[in-house]
C-alpha cells in the first residue's frame, strides 16, 4: 500500500512551496549577515534610496544585499534595479546571487517574467560550488521537466548532492526516488534511511511517510503502533516548527 500523505504535508514535500510566496523566496534565501542593514550604514542608507537602473552599485555582497532589498520592493523600476544587482554580484561569482536569480526565473516576479532556461543557467552557474539549494532546484527542474527535458537520474543525481549539503526536502524527495526506484535501483532500505535523516531535521512529510509505513508495515518495516504514532506526533510538531525550504 502506498503512503497516504495528507494535502497539506503533500503540499509541504514539493516544490510548490519553495516558490510560493516571493517574500519568503527573497526573505528566507539571506542569511542573517547578508540583510542590507547588516551591511553598515553606507549600505542601509543605499538600500533605502534605491539608485536608478544603470546607477552604480556597490560589488560583491553588498551588491547581493542591495539587490535583494529592493526585491522585497513594489516598484517595478526599483526591482529591476534589483535584478541588476543581482546580476553584477553573480556575474563576479557570488553563488547565493547565482542561486537567487535562479529561483526568481523560476518563479517570476510581476517585473520578471518566468524565464525557465535562465533560471536553469544561473543555477548550473552555481552548482560546481555544491550548494545544496542550486542542487535542490536543479533536482525539481529536471524531475518536472522544467527547463529541459524530465530525467529522474539527473533529479536523483542532484537531490543526492543537495541531499549531502543537509537538504531535508532533497532527503525527502531522494528517499521518494529510492521508495518508486525512479532513476534509481528501487531500495526501501536506502529509502528509510533518508527518510529517517530528513525526519531527524524535522522535515513533516518524511516524518508522517515513517508513521504510515510503520501503521501499515511498509518499505520492510514491520507494523507497529508506538512507532506510528512517535512518528506522527514528530510530524505534527514539525509543521508547526516548519523552517523556510531552501
Amino acid at each position: 500500500m502506498s503512503v497516504r500523505l495528507p494535502v497539506r504535508l503533500t503540499a509541504l514535500a514539493g516544490g510548490a512551496v519553495v516558490l510560493g510566496v516571493v517574500a519568503a523566496l527573497v526573505l528566507g534565501a539571506l542569511r542573517e549577515g547578508d540583510r542590507p542593514e547588516a551591511g553598515g550604514p553606507a549600505l542601509a542608507a543605499a538600500a533605502s534610496s534605491p539608485p536608478r537602473p544603470g546607477a552604480p552599485l556597490p560589488g560583491g555582497m553588498d551588491a547581493r544585499a542591495l539587490g535583494f532589498r529592493l526585491l522585497t520592493l513594489a516598484d517595478p523600476g526599483e526591482v529591476l534595479a534589483g535584478m541588476d544587482a543581482l546580476a553584477r554580484a553573480a556575474e563576479q561569482g557570488d553563488v547565493e546571487a547565482q542561486i537567487a536569480l535562479g529561483r526568481i526565473y523560476l518563479k517570476g516576479l510581476p517585473a520578471v517574467p518566468r524565464d525557465a532556461a535562465r533560471a536553469r543557467a544561473w543555477l548550473l552557474r552555481a552548482a560546481p560550488s555544491r550548494h545544496p539549494s542550486a542542487a535542490y532546484f536543479l533536482g525539481v527542474m529536471s524531475q518536472n521537466g522544467d527547463g529541459s527535458r524530465a530525467d529522474p537520474a539527473e533529479a536523483a543525481r542532484w537531490f543526492e548532492v543537495a541531499a549531502q549539503g543537509g537538504s531535508p526536502d532533497a532527503m525527502f524527495l531522494l528517499a521518494n526516488a529510492y521508495r518508486a526506484g525512479a532513476g534509481v535501483p528501487r531500495d526501501d532500505r536506502k529509502a528509510v534511511e533518508l527518510y529517517e535523516r530528513a525526519g531527524e531535521l524535522e522535515h513533516p512529510a518524511a516524518l508522517q511517510t515513517l508513521a504510515m509505513a510503520y501503521r501499515y508495515g511498509e518499505l520492510g518495516l514491520e507494523p507497529d503502533e508506538a512507532e506510528s504514532r512517535r512518528y506522527t506526533m514528530e510530524a505534527e510538531h514539525a509543521i508547526q516548527h516548519r523552517q523556510v525550504p531552501p
